[in-house]
């Protein structure tokens, strides 16, 4: 695979193939952010062995989100104990480029939020500490962090939710826009691609070495 970046040049100007050119510097900032998204969205696909690589996979996913879509934490977690609770399987910090894993929420001391993460696509909380699907985090999560935004969206597989994407703020509130919003489903979606196409790969080669 070709080592270029996503959105770099190819000798002459023009943008290597499958990559998506930036936005001029004159263009409007609009346009600059939906070129970042979109080069972000092709960068993902387009590495397969991503796909096939687990946590790596969750890893790589994040750090690339925090950048395109400007938030320091951006972290997956998965259901478990029958969607009692969710766990983290990598929070990623943009400043000191950190990854931690691990915590566990319950749904028993947060119910608002996980009956929000059932019923809607997105979870967009401008303001964190005051939106009554995740104030139940203030005094626990929220404010000790210093988190004033949220946006969330799960991750369905096989027409469950299995998971969540958070990408967490720093600071006072923040208005999400739409194309925010629809960024953060298609990297929710991207997630549960790759854990399709992780399990598959294992089912592949569980095959071959079975014969």
């Amino acid at each position: 695979r070709d080592n270029t970046q996503p959105g770099s040049k190819a000798p002459g100007g023009a943008a290597s193939e499958g990559m998506i050119a930036p936005a001029s510097a004159s263009a409007p900032a609009e346009i600059r952010v939906l070129r970042r998204h979109l080069a972000t969205c092709v960068d993902l696909v387009t590495q397969r062995g991503l796909y096939l690589s687990g946590d790596e996979a969750i890893k790589r996913t994040n750090e690339a989100t925090s950048a395109a879509i400007d938030v320091e934490r951006v972290s997956v977690w998965f259901l478990e104990a029958g969607g009692r609770k969710i766990r983290c399987a990598d929070l990623f910090e943009r400043g000191p480029r950190r990854h931690s894993s691990g915590v566990e929420l319950h749904q028993k001391d947060f119910a608002p939020y996980f009956a929000a993460l059932a019923r809607e696509r997105t979870i967009a909380a401008h303001d964190a500490r005051r939106d009554p699907r995740t104030s139940c985090f203030t005094t626990s999560y929220l404010e000790p962090l210093g988190i004033g935004a949220l946006l969330d969206v799960p991750i369905w597989q096989h027409g469950q939710m299995i998971g969540v994407v958070c990408h967490e703020h720093l600071g006072g509130p923040r208005t999400w826009n739409s194309d925010e919003e629809t960024f953060a489903y298609l990297v929710a979606n991207f997630v549960a691609l790759a854990l399709d196409r992780r399990g598959a790969g294992s089912s592949s080669e569980s095959g071959r070495r079975a014969r």
